[in-house]
C-alpha cells in the first residue's frame, strides 16, 4: 500500500494528474462491453446515485451475475447495488434484475434487499421441477449476524420461498437423491446451541428435513468441507473453534454430518489444541487418498510437563471406517508445521519415541531422539534430521543454503523450497528414514 501511495504522489508532482485521475487510479477493473450495457441501464432504472455492491464469498464474486434463473431461452441479469434514493425505512441494497429484448437489457424488477453487505449468490436444483432456486446470503447491517433467502424467478417476479438466520450455509446433495439440499448450521443465542438442518424445496414447499444439534457449542466456526468420510459414504466436516482453555490453548473439534434416507447422522470427533507452535489445523485429505481425515492433538515427547503455551503438539490423522458405529482409524501420526506450510508422518518406529524441536532462528524444524536425560536439547548422538524451510523471494537465505553442503533439496513449491540435513549415529541409525519414505511422508501444504 505504501507503494502505492509513493507512486500516486509522484504521478501527482511531475505529470500535474489531476483528482480525476488519481480515482482513475484507484478504480476496480474496467467493465465488460456487456456489463457496461447493463450498467447504463441500472443507472437509468435506479438512477445515477448508485454503488455497486459485490459479494464477499463464494463462486460469482461480481456485482453482475449473468445467467439463466427461469429455464426460459436466454440469460438474465442480477446486479446487486446500494441506492441512496429510497425510502425512508427502506433497505439501501438493492437487487436490480434484468432481461433482454430484441437483444437489448431492460430493467424488470428493482428487490429490495434484507441486508447492508452481500456475502454471496449461487444456485440450485432442490426440486423436481427443475425450477432454478437462488440462495443469496447477507450480512446485517452493523452486525455479525447474517441471514438468507432462497428466491424462484418466474415471469419476470422473484419470489421470496424461505428466509432465514444462518453461519453455515452449503448448497450440496447429502441425501444423493439427485437434487440439492441446503445444509445449515445455525446459533442459538438465547438457548446457547448449535444446529445443523438440512432444507429442501419440495412439491408441498420449504421443508426442514432433519435438524441435529452439534456435539458442543461453538465459539467460531472455522471451515466446512465437503468429501468423502469412507468409501462408501459422502458428508460434510465442519471444523469450529469452542475458545480457549484457560485464556491460553485454543480448543477445536471437527462434527461429520451425514445422511441416512432425509435424516441427518452426526460423528463427534476428537478434540485439539491449539497455541503459537500448533496452529489451527484443518479437516482434509492430507495423504490424497481421496477419504478426508479429521486431526486431533497428543502432547509430544519431552513437553509434557512445559506450560501450556510452550507445548508442542502430534497430530493424529483418523478416518472414519464404519459411519452407524462411529469406528475410527489412525492413518497417520505426524508433526504439523502452519508456519512453514508443511506435515511429516512418523513411521510406526518413530511414535512416542522421536520429537520435534524448532529452530525459528534458521527456520528449522530438527527431530531428535526423545531422552530423558538430555530432554529436548539437540545433540549429535540424538539428532535425527533437520528440515529447513526456505523463502523463494528471500535471496540471501536462497543463497545461504547453496553454500551449506549438509543440507539437500527434499521438495519444493512456487513459494517454498525444503531442504533436509540428516545425521546417522550409532543410536539414531535404525531410526532414519529411507528415500521412499520420506518421499511418502513429506507433505507439502497448500
Amino acid at each position: 500500500m505504501k507503494k502505492l501511495l509513493i507512486v500516486i504522489a509522484f504521478c501527482l508532482l511531475l505529470s500535474g494528474c489531476s483528482e480525476a485521475s488519481m480515482e482513475n487510479l484507484l478504480m476496480p477493473p474496467k467493465m465488460s462491453e456487456e456489463q457496461n450495457e447493463i450498467y447504463q441501464v441500472l443507472v437509468n432504472s435506479a438512477g445515477k446515485n448508485v454503488k455497486l455492491k459485490y459479494p464477499k464469498s463464494g463462486d460469482y464474486r461480481s456485482a453482475f451475475v449473468v445467467r439463466d434463473i427461469d429455464n426460459d431461452p436466454g440469460d438474465e441479469a442480477m446486479v446487486f447495488y446500494e441506492s441512496k434514493n429510497v425510502q425512508s425505512g427502506e433497505s439501501a441494497l438493492r437487487l436490480k434484475i434484468l432481461d433482454k429484448s430484441n437483444g437489448k437489457w431492460q430493467a424488470v424488477y428493482d428487490l429490495a434487499c434484507p441486508g447492508s453487505e452481500v456475502e454471496s449468490i449461487s444456485f440450485a436444483n432442490m426440486n423436481s421441477s427443475r425450477r432454478i432456486d437462488i440462495i443469496i446470503c447477507y450480512t446485517l447491517l452493523g452486525k455479525t449476524e447474517k441471514v438468507f433467502s432462497v428466491l424462484n424467478y418466474a415471469d419476470k417476479i422473484p419470489v421470496e420461498l424461505y428466509s432465514s438466520p444462518y453461519s453455515i450455509l452449503e448448497v450440496t446433495d447429502l441425501n444423493a437423491d439427485g437434487e440439492d439440499e441446503l445444509f445449515v448450521v445455525n446459533h442459538d443465542k438465547t438457548n446457547q446451541i448449535s444446529t445443523a438442518a438440512l432444507l429442501k424445496n419440495t412439491d408441498e414447499g420449504f421443508k426442514k428435513l432433519s435438524e441435529l444439534q452439534l456435539s458442543h457449542i461453538a465459539a467460531e466456526y472455522l471451515r466446512v468441507t465437503k468429501g468423502k468420510i469412507n468409501q462408501n459414504t459422502e458428508g460434510i466436516f465442519l471444523d469450529y473453534s469452542m475458545g480457549k482453555s484457560n485464556g491460553v490453548i485454543g480448543v477445536s473439534c471437527t462434527d461429520i454430518f451425514y445422511c441416512y434416507g432425509n435424516n441427518l447422522g452426526g460423528l463427534m470427533c476428537d478434540v485439539r489444541y491449539t497455541n503459537e507452535l500448533t496452529p489451527e489445523i484443518y479437516s482434509m485429505d492430507i495423504d490424497n487418498d481421496g477419504i478426508i481425515e479429521t486431526a486431533n492433538t497428543r502432547t509430544l515427547p519431552g513437553y509434557e510437563t512445559l506450560p501450556a503455551e510452550e507445548q508442542l503438539y502430534v497430530v493424529r490423522w483418523v478416518e472414519c471406517e464404519m459411519v452407524e458405529t462411529g469406528d475410527v482409524r489412525l492413518d497417520h501420526y505426524s508433526y504439523y508445521s502452519g508456519k512453514y506450510r508443511f506435515a511429516l508422518f512418523f513411521p510406526d518406529r518413530w511414535q512416542g519415541v522421536v520429537t520435534a524441536v524448532p529452530n525459528f532462528t534458521d527456520n528449522e524444524i530438527v527431530f531428535i531422539l526423545y531422552d530423558e536425560k538430555t530432554g529436548l536439547n539437540i545433540t549429535p548422538s540424538t539428532e535425527l534430521m533437520r528440515i529447513r524451510a526456505v523463502d523463494k523471494d528471500d535471496t540471501s537465505a536462497v543463497e545461504a543454503i547453496r553454500t551449506q553442503k549438509e543440507f539437500r533439496l527434499l521438495a519444493e513449491n512456487d513459494v517454498m523450497s525444503y531442504y533436509i540435513s540428516e545425521t546417522t549415529g550409532y543410536r539414531t541409525g535404525k531410526l532414519a528414514l529411507t528415500d521412499s519414505e520420506l518421499k511418502y511422508n513429506f507433505i507439502m501444504l497448500k
